[in-house]
This record gives structure tokens, C-alpha cells and sequence, in this order.
């Protein structure tokens, strides 16, 4: 198992790591949908993702336990718990920025 500084997180190192690239890849894929106006925008939904699939996984008791266990780390609620707050972080960012989902066309 990991073990942060005294903390025992929960998981091994790998499902760590997996968790870390799932939430990088929801944070890349919100900045590629429509029209970003900051480059920010997806390091924050990467972190938000990031604490999203931790709970989902590990923090939630007997909610979090049901699905597919990979090394301490539970997939299905940890995917759902990484899509609902990065995509609440992702709502977010985009309203105070103000951007927006489509592409507008631009002049050539």
C-alpha cells in the first residue's frame, strides 16, 4: 500500500498512478471540447477529477466498495466520482471565463 508522509492512501503506488493518468485524461479532454479561454482550465479539472476519483474510490465507506478492485483502488466508483467533480469544475471554469462549449468559426 502507499503510504504519503504517515497516510495510508488506501491503494498501491500503480492504481495511484492509474488514478493520476485517468484524471489527467478527463482534465485534457475538457479543454479540447469548445472554446477554452484560459490555459488553467485543465490542471484545475485535472485536480478536481483527481479528488473526485479519491473519494469516489476510497473515502465514501460501504458506497465506494461495490465494482471492479484494482490494488485498493475501486474503478467504477472512482470514474464516476472523477466525471461529476471534474465536470462540476469544468462548469465552473468555463462560466467565469467565458467560454464555451461550441467552437464559434473565425475569420481566415
Amino acid at each position: 500500500m502507499l503510504n504519503l508522509l504517515g497516510w495510508d492512501v488506501g491503494m498501491s503506488t500503480l492504481a495511484a498512478l492509474l488514478l493520476v493518468l485517468g484524471a489527467v485524461l478527463i482534465g485534457l479532454v475538457s479543454f479540447l471540447i469548445g472554446e477554452v479561454r484560459t490555459g488553467w482550465e485543465a490542471p484545475i479539472v485535472a485536480l478536481a477529477a483527481l479528488v473526485g476519483g479519491y473519494i469516489g474510490s476510497e473515502a465514501l465507506g460501504t458506497l465506494s466498495t461495490w465494482g471492479y478492485e484494482f490494488e485498493g483502488l475501486y474503478v467504477w466508483p472512482a470514474i464516476i466520482g472523477a466525471i461529476v467533480l471534474g465536470g462540476a469544475a469544468d462548469l465552473v471554469t468555463r462560466y467565469l471565463t467565458g467560454g464555451s462549449y461550441v467552437r464559434h468559426p473565425q475569420p481566415i
